[in-house]
């Protein structure tokens, strides 16, 4: 009787401690794990990435690959090109840019499941860190909207399972817990009105599908 192969998931990875834990949380769990780590041309140091995945695939022989995509085109389209626009509508948010990052990270990774036949996507967000854009549910539920219409499951594990901690979790699989990730010139921009993350990530909703088409006929 032949062995039933792994369900494989795509994860959205920096080599930081959420993404490195989300990783091996579904490795340990037998899952097949794609890291994606995404260049948005606006970050350096990108080689500390596949770094840190070189030790989750050590760890997890067969299960386990890594892959640099470029993301640059459609963040610049999604939040450079509209940056000052975007900042006379929304802001009194705080800057969405980081928001307008992930999106554009997202619609790679769809890209990338629906060329390689995976049905879903992971990331390490936390309901506790809302004070970032896309860790809020007005980002999470649009985005996830978004995936499905595709046919594939955008998920976060950790979402609603605060006793899952990250660094027990890398430590038992042999990973070093310690963020070893690329840095970004946008990187760590706080939010100061929810309200205004809504309107932004469904403001850019038309770009996005235009681009996944745009790739389905590549």
């Amino acid at each position: 009787m032949q062995a039933k192969k792994p369900s494989r998931v795509a994860v959205l990875f920096s080599g930081g401690v959420d993404s490195t834990a989300v990783a091996v949380h579904l490795l340990r769990k037998g899952r097949e794990a794609h890291l994606l780590t995404f260049d948005n041309g606006a970050e350096k140091w990108l080689e500390l990435a596949e770094y840190k995945a070189g030790f989750i695939r050590k760890r997890f022989p067969g299960l386990c690959t890594w892959e640099l995509l470029d993301s640059t085109s459609l963040f610049h389209d999604l939040a450079i090109n509209t940056m000052v626009e975007d900042v006379g509508k929304y802001g009194k948010g705080g800057n969405l840019v980081c928001c307008g990052c992930k999106l554009a990270m997202l619609c790679g990774a769809i890209v990338y499941c629906r060329k390689n036949g995976i049905g879903e996507i992971a990331d390490g967000f936390q309901k506790g860190q809302d004070y970032y854009p896309e860790q809020t549910p007005d980002y999470i539920v649009p985005a996830d909207r978004f995936a499905r219409a595709y046919g594939i499951r955008y998920v976060h594990p950790f979402w609603d399972h605060p006793e899952l901690k990250q660094e027990k979790i890398t430590l038992a699989a042999a990973v070093p817990p310690t963020p070893i990730q690329p840095w970004c010139i946008f990187g760590g921009n706080p939010i100061l009105d929810k309200k205004c993350i809504r309107p932004y990530v469904e403001s850019k909703l038309p770009a996005m599908k235009a681009y996944v088409a745009a790739a389905r006929r590549q």
